[in-house]
């Protein structure tokens, strides 16, 4: 199997994210840029003190950059179940206090406003191969929901129009700004 899909659609699917994750092992792998690249951006946005939701988290070790630069509010969520899993063994004795859970970014079944900022890297652009869109849409929208107000959802992503399509057809209280 390749790691590359044979599809856009193929990005959107749970299957295809678990075999990615079976396949490509433990090592990491950053999409969109790595902590040092990203850190004047994040640490502007997200502060140590918030409570941070961290969609389609992968393997990546942004999360644990954070963690170990203070952030310890870190919540990570990811549709796989084997790259949830490897990542709660690696983390368990040095990041304690970071959590990752198995969970669809469109229905994640926490409280509405219990997260003061939402960091996506690249989870949105997998979602938007929809032709319609409409998980990315269903995936904003709850990222929407489970933000506080005055909460910050930093998305990394290659997808800018559809979030000001997305967020000016479904009115809340996420604000746009490009960052870079």
């Amino acid at each position: 199997m390749s790691l590359l899909p044979r599809t856009a659609e193929e990005f959107s699917s749970a299957d295809y994210w678990e075999r990615f994750f079976r396949k490509r092992g433990e090592k990491a792998f950053e999409w969109y840029g790595d902590y040092n690249s990203l850190c004047g951006v994040l640490h502007k946005y997200i502060k140590p003190r918030d409570k941070v939701l961290v969609v389609g988290c992968g393997n990546s070790e942004l999360s644990e950059q954070l963690y170990d630069v203070g952030y310890r509010q870190l919540t990570n969520i990811d549709i796989s179940e084997t790259v949830v899993s490897h990542m709660n063994q690696r983390n368990a004795e040095h990041r304690p206090d970071m959590t990752f859970q198995q969970l669809d970014a469109t229905q994640t079944g926490f409280e509405s406003g219990s997260f003061q900022a939402a960091l996506d890297k690249g989870t949105l652009d997998a979602m938007a191969s929809e032709e319609d869109g409409a998980l990315a849409g269903r995936m904003l929208a709850e990222v929407g929901r489970v933000l506080a107000v005055g909460g910050r959802y930093v998305c990394i992503t290659l997808h800018l129009l559809l979030i000001k399509r997305r967020t000016r057809k479904n009115p809340s209280h996420l604000f746009l700004k490009p960052l870079l």
